[in-house]
């Protein structure tokens, strides 16, 4: 048997895509009438040889996504065939991986999928958001206005994700100063002063004994020492990927976090928001919207509430009724969205939402490192202070016994 990848329409018109696996073309053609759709398009899927699977591999920014979503707008306002601007654009970025996925886009859509069906297929570079706003762009005949609000968005997103890592930086430093520090003084400075220790004799701290304990495990049992750290680091990762209750506790613990906690809570919320309106103001409907930010959303508890939000929806009730019932979305939030709902109005008080909550946002990161002073200087005096505890405190001791 062989996999084959399919389009079709359903009966309300709906353009869904998948893979199955079958014989022939025609086996799986009478399968999907059977199901009661239409086949548009049954390709079979070829084993990838290795150099495909290479050529597979690459990361496209947020930049460019940004830019080629601006670009297509603007070709599809100026009244280019969608084909023939996704042709030019493949010719024109730099990109290897987008040029390739692009170029890929092009063939689809001259084979007569729309673009949308076609970005489905590439959920490495197009993300549901994505997908999403450029098929209702398609359905409301508004192409380039959804791709504009769709650029605007990641550009916000991107512009976002920078400040963060640029506010990190000072700290991350400090850190990485640190761990070295200290590996240097465990494989230098340690050992000699362990040879001391046992020369004068007599019984060593707990503090000192510990030291001495990590400096054996960097230097004597390197070896056993990096396998135990690979040992958990793959355990940990293997656990917070498939035991979701374990993936839970890590994101719940994370919005705990003096300063980052805060932080991560409005972002999760600037993204709820900008997100929710842009898609809302796309035409898409509000339970279809609020389960694409669900897929896109990457803190648990913020996915798990939004994803009980659109359930909720779907027998009726409003958003503003249900978010306020979980504590990551603060009373403003849910007042600002019963308004919306209301008014009729929704995607704009999303819209000021989202601004409030980036500025807030840029506040936190533009303050963190004055913010984070006061720990680093705790976690620098802890260290510090084991440091010579460890050291002084058995030599004063030996030295008061003679």
């Amino acid at each position: 048997m062989a996999t084959f990848e399919y389009t079709v329409h359903d009966k309300g018109g709906k353009i869904t895509s998948g893979k199955i696996e079958g014989d022939t073309k025609e086996n799986i053609a009478q399968i999907l009438i059977n199901q009661g759709t239409t086949p548009v398009v049954i390709t079979k899927i070829s084993k990838d040889s290795v150099f495909e699977k290479f050529k597979s591999f690459g990361l496209v920014p947020a930049g460019e996504k940004v830019l080629f979503a601006e670009e297509l707008a603007t070709l599809i306002n100026a009244g280019v065939p969608i084909a023939q601007a996704l042709s030019i654009l493949g010719k024109q970025t730099s990109n290897k991986k987008l040029k390739r996925v692009i170029e890929a886009l092009t063939k689809d859509v001259e084979s007569g999928l729309s673009l949308s069906t076609a970005m489905e297929k590439h959920p490495e570079v197009f993300a549901p958001v994505f997908v999403n706003m450029t098929r209702a762009g398609e359905v409301g005949g508004t192409m380039d206005e959804a791709l504009n609000k769709l650029a605007e968005q990641l550009a916000k997103d991107h512009e976002l994700v920078a400040k963060i890592r640029g506010a990190m930086i000072y700290p991350a430093v400090i850190l990485v100063a640190m761990t070295g520090a200290m590996i240097y003084m465990m494989l230098t400075i340690v050992p000699q002063l362990q040879k001391m220790f046992e020369d004068l004799g007599g019984k060593l701290p707990l503090t000192t004994r510990s030291l001495i304990w990590i400096s054996a495990a960097l230097t004597k049992y390197l070896v056993v020492t990096i396998i135990v750290i690979v040992f958990i680091v793959l355990a940990f990762r293997w656990a917070k990927k498939n035991i979701f209750a374990f993936n839970l506790l890590i994101h719940k613990f994370l919005l705990k976090i003096p300063v980052f906690g805060k932080l991560i809570k409005k972002v999760n919320i600037a993204h709820f928001a900008r997100t929710l309106g842009s898609l809302l103001s796309s035409g898409v409907n509000v339970q279809d919207a609020l389960n694409i930010v669900a897929d896109s959303t990457t803190n648990l508890v913020f996915k798990e509430a939004i994803e009980k939000t659109a359930q909720k929806v779907q027998n009726g009730q409003t958003i503003a009724e249900n978010i306020k019932n979980y504590s990551v979305f603060p009373a403003l939030v849910s007042q600002m969205v019963a308004v919306g709902e209301e008014t009729g109005s929704l995607d704009s008080i999303l819209e000021k939402v989202a601004n409030f909550y980036d500025r807030e946002v840029d506040n936190i990161t533009k303050n963190l490192t004055v913010l984070l002073e006061p720990m680093i200087m705790v976690f620098i005096g802890i260290l510090v202070g084991y440091m010579i505890i460890s050291i002084i405190t058995p030599i004063y001791t030996m030295t008061n016994m003679f």
